[in-house]
């Protein structure tokens, strides 16, 4: 997990991550150096949604740190390890080459697992090796989209550590001053192409 204060453990959530920091890393126009990935599983049959997050840890990505850690964290603390599950991930990067085919090989070793995948923005889209990999992400039936307002609205409220009174005047800023629709519709109309270009 990420060091430095960056994220604040001491809530009654025991989890969240700080606004800045949510700020700096999920803004469309920024291109920060940490990849974020906040997560949500919801198994079948069960009433609660297990929700985390993880940072990259040089040289790891985000995306294997969860595959190789929080996954088998999680399974060691349950019974029935092949219940059917959905997992969603928001990433403030989309997966590179390398990463889609570990998360293609992850999907073909748990087939009980279902993955979306809702991202800020596209990680160095015009690498083909990363367009190929979104490309087998998308054949291997992972939903992937770029966030919109609504995903925005719900991750602050979901994983942004903030004072109550606070909240909806930290979610205008947010609005104001870090959220593009522009950005959105450009992104969208990259990945769309991308998917769909063989």
């Amino acid at each position: 997990m990420a060091q430095g204060g960056q994220f604040d453990r001491s809530t009654s959530q025991g989890w969240t991550i700080e606004p800045e920091a949510f700020m700096s890393n999920f803004a469309e126009d920024s291109h920060p150096r940490e990849t974020d990935l906040l997560y949500e599983i919801q198994w079948e049959g069960g009433s609660k949604t297990w929700k985390n997050f993880c940072r990259n840890e040089h040289p790891i990505h985000a995306e294997i740190i969860f595959l190789e850690n929080e996954w088998s964290e999680l399974m060691t603390r349950r019974r029935h390890k092949t219940t059917p599950c959905s997992i969603t991930w928001f990433l403030s990067w989309s997966p590179c080459g390398e990463c889609s085919s570990e998360i293609v090989d992850f999907l073909e070793e748990h087939p009980y697992v279902t993955l979306e995948i809702r991202v800020a923005r596209l990680y160095r889209y015009d690498d083909e090796r990363n367009r190929q990999g979104l490309r087998n992400l998308d054949q291997s039936g992972v939903e992937i989209t770029i966030m919109n307002g609504d995903d925005y609205s719900y991750c602050w409220r979901t994983f942004v550590a903030q004072e109550e009174s606070d909240e909806d005047d930290q979610l205008k800023h947010f609005f104001k001053h870090v959220y593009s629709k522009k950005l959105y519709r450009s992104y969208s109309k990259k990945l769309k192409r991308i998917l769909e270009s063989s």
